[in-house]
């Protein structure tokens, strides 16, 4: 009988885990799917749920907490970004290259979404930070309005209106195949058709009918607002105003606005993104460096005017680097390497507040449904359950992440600020239980064979039969590919890999850097097949806040889908549909019971996405974003005395 419960489990941290764990690296978000919102939503109350005002919003609260600390006006934050990532897209149409989470976060401070994502620390839209009122469903919700408000102004002092709208619509089906968010049968192909009656307000008819709650936070927050009075033109020199009124004309625009995106030289110089309705604009940038500096606008009309006069962008290509620089004070707002916990004292010490920032984003090992050596063996629901009872996350997180993690039962997490994980996915489905593990490979045809691996004994498909596609003398083994540059996550994989041969599964390492994952590996459902039967990246998987608000699992667990192996059921489709149609809550909870519950992938621990290092002067930062967005413009410097 293997050894059982959390004694294993510490002999094989002991083994594994070095003294600490090292620097994220976080997977470069390569998702399809999520705008920058998300919702605590009451079931029965419809959209207006998502709109819900929380009780100390950052956005509704920073002026008058400034007051009370005595804030501030100018002063310049310098803000560290995430070791190995890069500012290099100005234009807030994201192609398939720079389809990058820190982008869309400092463009969204320069060029509004319509609405605004994040409540402070809770998932949800910011009503106040929204350009739009809460849109209005009717025709048996096939019809949706959207009233705009009348507050926002662009910085040539013209009001944002639904021209504006119009333009973006414009551009996207121009160019909706190279942007990073599109895929086929979502916006704008599930709109018939728009209408504009007013100078405030536009009209979607919807192809057929959407979950109001569903449409709103995985389909109007794409949408931002463009200015069409400087972009619409189709060189620098050409008049702006109506060259994108013809399909023809759109793509004419859309390209010219693609090339001025990718000359980096002129970003701090080019008219075109001095056009901005947001609280900050680009007023410096390098483009060797990629440091980047963006000045308040002085011209912003919207809520929570910014305090502070500027903020510094910093790239650091290592953990170490921006480590020095939170040192030598040259980063007001930084982060701490998962290497370098033990620097927390040291800058608890040197003026600097530590918090963690834990986020709403995904954590699963693949499963290679369609490869031809794994795909049968990932297909029997019984060998996934066996899997998940090998993987304790509580532990897992307590023992390789000190604690900076969040369990994840399901398709999201077990994110304390959101009401959109269900209640029953809180929970562990499958609670860490070799020796359960063991007797369900036993109950279904399994025997120990060479090297302690199990062999398939009673192929077939019946009750006590190892499964369809499963030969006599098979091997329980998979390939378990995984990014590599994390201890944390080796550490993890490692324990995993041990408990599992305790039981008679064989799973052999296979190292690979991020960027060779796909070349290497290949993709799942695709071509050539996936060479993988687990596959895992450290840190997350699947980033919710980049245009898909309600987790359906549509593009991860849907058919067709690209970041689940090819996973795919008559039931998971039907609740997707569902979630995707039916108003409420509930059938979104029917949706992630069922995928939690028929282990879609592999459940893993999601890692807080960095743990911030600031330096005690700066202020209005604390409600950290659900969706490790940046929020400068409620920062403030606090006056001395």
């Amino acid at each position: 009988m293997p050894i059982t419960g959390r004694r294993l489990f510490t002999k094989l941290m002991r083994a594994v885990l070095p003294s600490r764990p090292s620097s994220r690296g976080l997977m470069a978000s390569w998702r399809v799917g999520a705008s920058f919102a998300g919702a605590v939503l009451i079931a029965t109350a419809g959209v207006a749920g998502l709109f819900a005002e929380p009780a100390a919003s950052a956005h509704s609260n920073a002026h008058s907490s400034s007051k009370a600390t005595k804030a501030q006006t100018g002063g310049i934050a310098s803000v560290a970004l995430p070791s190995g990532d890069t500012y290099t897209w100005i234009l807030p149409l994201a192609n398939l290259v720079s389809f990058e989470p820190w982008e869309y976060e400092t463009d969204d401070n320069m060029w509004l979404p319509l609405y605004w994502a994040g409540k402070g620390s809770k998932t949800g839209i910011d009503a106040t930070q929204s350009i739009a009122k809460p849109p209005v469903y009717s025709n048996h919700d096939t019809t949706v309005t959207v009233t705009m408000k009348t507050n926002f102004k662009w910085s040539t002092g013209a009001t944002v209106t639904s021209n504006d709208v119009k333009f973006y619509f414009q551009l996207l089906a121009a160019g909706k195949k190279t942007l990073g968010n599109y895929l086929p049968g979502l916006m704008p192909t599930n709109i018939k058709s728009i209408t504009y009656p007013s100078s405030t307000t536009f009209v979607l008819h919807l192809t057929h009918s959407y979950n109001p709650e569903w449409f709103t936070g995985n389909e109007l927050t794409w949408i931002t607002p463009l200015p069409v009075q400087a972009w619409d033109r189709t060189s620098a020199t050409s008049p702006a105003g109506s060259a994108a009124s013809t399909p023809a004309g759109a793509k004419q625009v859309f390209t010219f606005l693609l090339k001025q995106a990718k000359d980096l030289g002129t970003y701090a110089s080019n008219p075109l993104w001095k056009t901005v309705d947001g609280p900050f604009v680009i007023s410096a940038y390098n483009s060797v460096t990629h440091e980047a500096q963006f000045a308040a606008n002085p011209h912003y009309t919207g809520p929570t005017k910014p305090h502070i006069a500027a903020y510094r962008l910093y790239k650091f290509t290592t953990g170490t680097e921006e480590l020095d620089a939170l040192r030598s004070g040259t980063l007001t707002f930084g982060f701490i390497p998962f290497d370098s916990l033990k620097e927390i004292s040291y800058f608890k010490s040197h003026g600097f507040t530590i918090k963690a920032w834990p986020v709403y984003y995904d954590e699963v090992i693949e499963l290679g449904y369609t490869s031809k050596t794994w795909g049968a063996l990932a297909k029997q629901l019984y060998i996934r359950q066996a899997l998940q009872h090998l993987i304790t996350e509580n532990l897992y997180i307590k023992r390789t992440l000190d604690g900076y993690g969040v369990p994840d039962y399901g398709p999201d997490p077990d994110f304390s600020h959101s009401a959109y994980t269900s209640p029953a996915t809180r929970k562990d489905p499958y609670p860490f239980d070799p020796s359960l593990a063991a007797k369900l490979l036993e109950a279904h045809g399994w025997v120990k064979g060479p090297g302690g691996i199990d062999v398939c004994k009673h192929p077939g498909t019946g009750a006590s039969d190892c499964g369809n596609g499963i030969s006599k003398g098979k091997k329980l083994s998979f390939l378990f590919m995984y990014s590599t540059g994390t201890t944390a996550f080796f550490a993890q994989v490692s324990a995993f890999r041990t408990v599992a041969k305790s039981i008679g599964i064989g799973i052999t390492l296979d190292p690979q850097v991020k960027t060779t994952m796909f070349s290497i590996g290949g993709v799942c459902p695709g071509e050539p097949p996936c060479k993988w039967g687990l596959l895992g990246y450290a840190g997350w998987m699947y980033a919710y806040g980049e245009y898909l608000l309600l987790p359906a699992g549509t593009e991860e667990f849907g058919k067709g889908n690209f970041w689940a192996g090819g996973y795919t059921t008559p039931k998971a489709q039907k609740l997707i549909a569902a979630a995707e149609t039916r108003p409420g809550l509930k059938p979104l909870y029917a949706d992630e019971n069922y995928l939690s519950k028929d282990v879609a992938s592999l459940w893993w621990p999601l890692f807080d996405i960095e743990v911030a290092a600031v330096k005690k002067t700066l202020s209005g930062w604390q409600h950290l974003n659900p969706y490790a967005t940046f929020v400068p413009q409620t920062w403030y410097f606090k006056k001395s005395g």
